[in-house]
């Protein structure tokens, strides 16, 4: 009888949004007891006959989306709605001051956007960027105040960033956007000699979410290969780097156009990676101080004579003059881009490379398991496949190209920790680029864990390398920040790793009960279910390579964490790797000395509630805790079959 399980697969998806949570603010007031008073008198200028009303009603929506208390009052409002017709006024600044103003609001969370769709901006939004489709346009650059584009132009780059977001939090959107026929001119703003590095980077970005998963979009992009595939060969600077990037994300995401351009794809991700980011923030700290003291405003003394009247236009110039970024704060959004360039390499390798999981049975439930199905014995068979590590998964020209070019160690050069000064500097001055780098070294670990499951031992350089790769890991999760989502990501990849040592036992002759009492308080002190679940993963597979006294102690942990535990995925992956323990030992004493028998039918009774009461919050897990439910029940009937055939000599 075998166990049917296999490797969990991430497969990573670009998200723009996602750092409030609109339902934690639903009830909020504003500040001093004012709920409504503030956004009333915003949307009274919005509906204000007056150009210079309606710009600074959408200049103050603009600047209240930064205060988290605010948005509770901006959604029980009509004032969105109010904001969102404005995007088709007849004043191009008032477009402008609303494409921004919604665009701002957007990138707060999943939950707004699906609000503002709620809110009909789709219409107005989609209405406006037709604007553009309809006429020659092209953007004119101020070489007086660092190039900036037009007005007109910048309203664009506003509104695909917003169109952006709402198609990455919605499918409401993203069809609204497959029906617009936007895609082709889209395309057309990707020359960047033409239309600037800041549009292409934005379209490019636009038409990575557009294309994931929506076969709509591919038979309009796969008619671009050349267009697209003429910015894999860009080099140089930052935004380079990120427009090369997005668009090799936009090309693997079209199976036409991956498969035409694979070479050039992996050439390009491979250059992003190679660029050494941690030089790149070391050398702006030195600046970043000089950037955080730009927030006291300078006082400036003015002589008593009276000031000269401006017209609209210098009144235009002097604004976006004020608005000219420094030269740290240029210096601070290009490495945010190389950031995210890697970032974004990354999860492209990552979807590469991560093979589909078996088509599971709809009706697959183990309340239909007969009673002969559950009870044959378990026996040596069913421990995991001693092949599972040792066979490549991947197309030939895919593994060839990850080899050839270096991408293992790259991508592991991007998941290590950056220099503790650096990280501390950041953390004070300026903790998007911190979270940026954060998000680059959990991408990067996801990535590598997509390919330990899909690559062989040897192609990973051998079992020596991998346990050097599971030792630092370790050290980095006991010694470093407990940041969440990196504490997840690390010991996803350490589980995987460990996966590939299950026949190198000799590699942890080493081990002491005391380097396994810092797992197993790794387990007890973790607040995350997914993070436990790793850990106690990663017990299951020592289980099998250690002495008898540590795999005692494994077993024993093991049983009694999950019979306290509340979470029905992290018994299941527990019970699992536990199972596997006996797979080339019955270990008799030790199921006795412990009251196995007893454990495991409780353990079996309590997942088939469970089962009962979390089926649709497993979703995709479902079918994998039904296996390891069936499989545990045999598991019990195999264990009691042994006692009875040694009981008395356990006894004597």
């Amino acid at each position: 009888m075998g166990k049917a399980r296999k490797p969990k697969v991430h497969k990573n998806k670009l998200n723009p949004t996602g750092l409030v949570d609109v339902n934690a603010m639903l009830d909020q007031e504003l500040s001093n007891g004012k709920t409504d008073s503030p956004i009333q008198a915003i949307a009274e200028q919005l509906q204000s006959a007056s150009v210079e009303e309606k710009i600074c009603g959408l200049q103050t929506l603009a600047t209240i989306c930064h205060n988290e208390v605010n948005i509770g009052a901006v959604v029980k409002s009509d004032v969105v709605r109010i904001a969102a017709s404005l995007l088709v006024d007849s004043d191009q600044s008032v477009r402008h001051a609303t494409a921004g103003a919604l665009r701002n609001l957007s990138v707060l969370s999943v939950e707004i956007c699906e609000y503002m769709v709620d809110q009909d901006v789709l219409t107005p939004l989609l209405a406006l960027l037709n604007r553009y489709t309809s006429v020659e346009w092209k953007p004119t650059f101020d070489t007086t105040v660092q190039g900036q584009m037009d007005e007109k132009s910048d309203t664009f780059l506003q509104a695909v960033s917003l169109l952006w977001n709402l198609c990455e939090s919605t499918s409401v959107a993203l069809d609204s956007f497959n029906q617009s026929h936007l895609l082709e001119s889209f395309v057309r703003c990707l020359d960047w000699k033409i239309y600037g590095k800041d549009i292409a980077i934005s379209v490019a970005q636009c038409l990575l979410v557009i294309s994931e998963d929506n076969a709509a979009s591919w038979r309009v992009l796969s008619n671009f290969g050349n267009e697209l595939s003429s910015l894999l060969s860009l080099d140089g600077d930052s935004p380079n780097a990120l427009l090369r990037t997005v668009a090799a994300g936009v090309i693997a995401n079209v199976p036409a156009l991956s498969a035409t351009y694979l070479s050039q794809l992996f050439m390009a991700i491979s250059k992003t990676l190679e660029i050494n980011h941690r030089s790149a923030l070391g050398a702006v700290t030195s600046s970043l101080p000089l950037l955080s003291r730009k927030d006291v405003a300078d006082v400036e003394v003015l002589d008593d004579a009276p000031m000269e009247e401006e017209s609209a236009q210098q009144s235009h110039q002097r604004r976006r003059r004020d608005d000219m970024p420094s030269e740290v704060e240029i210096e601070v959004r290009n490495i945010g881009w190389l950031l995210q360039a890697q970032r974004i390499a990354a999860e492209i390798l990552t979807n590469i490379c991560s093979t589909e999981e078996e088509e599971w049975q709809d009706d697959m439930d183990d309340e239909n398991l007969s009673d002969a199905e559950s009870v044959h014995d378990y026996d040596a068979d069913n421990g995991p496949n001693d092949s599972l590590q040792n066979t490549d998964k991947l197309p030939v020209e895919v593994l060839d190209a990850i080899k050839s070019l270096g991408l293992v160690e790259k991508l592991w050069h991007k998941a290590q920790p950056i220099a503790e000064n650096v990280r501390q500097i950041l953390a004070e001055s300026e903790r998007n680029l911190l979270k940026r780098v954060n998000n680059l070294r959990a991408s990067a670990m996801l990535c590598l864990h997509n390919l330990c499951n899909n690559i062989s031992t040897d192609d990973l350089g051998g079992a020596e390398a991998i346990y050097q790769v599971w030792l630092e890991l370790g050290q980095q999760v006991f010694q470093g920040e407990q940041n969440p989502k990196l504490l997840e990501a690390s010991t996803t990849l350490m589980r995987a790793t460990l996966e590939h040592l299950r026949k190198s036992p000799e590699l942890f002759r080493q081990m002491t009960e005391n380097d396994l009492q810092l797992m197993l308080n790794g387990v007890t002190e973790c607040q995350d279910a997914e993070i436990r679940a790793n850990w106690l993963r990663m017990l299951g597979i020592l289980g099998c390579l250690l002495p008898e006294p540590l795999i005692r102690l494994i077993i024993d942990f093991v049983l009694t964490t999950c019979l306290k535990e509340q979470n029905l995925w992290t018994i299941s992956e527990a019970m699992d790797s536990m199972m596997d323990i006996f797979a080339e030992n019955d270990w008799n004493q030790i199921v006795h000395d412990l009251g196995m028998v007893a454990k495991c039918k409780e353990l079996d009774r309590r997942i088939k509630s469970k089962l009962k009461q979390n089926k649709r919050e497993l979703n995709e897990r479902y079918p994998a805790v039904c296996t390891v439910r069936t499989n545990l029940c045999r598991f019990c009937k195999y264990l009691e079959s042994e006692m009875k055939k040694i009981k008395p000599a356990v006894e004597t």
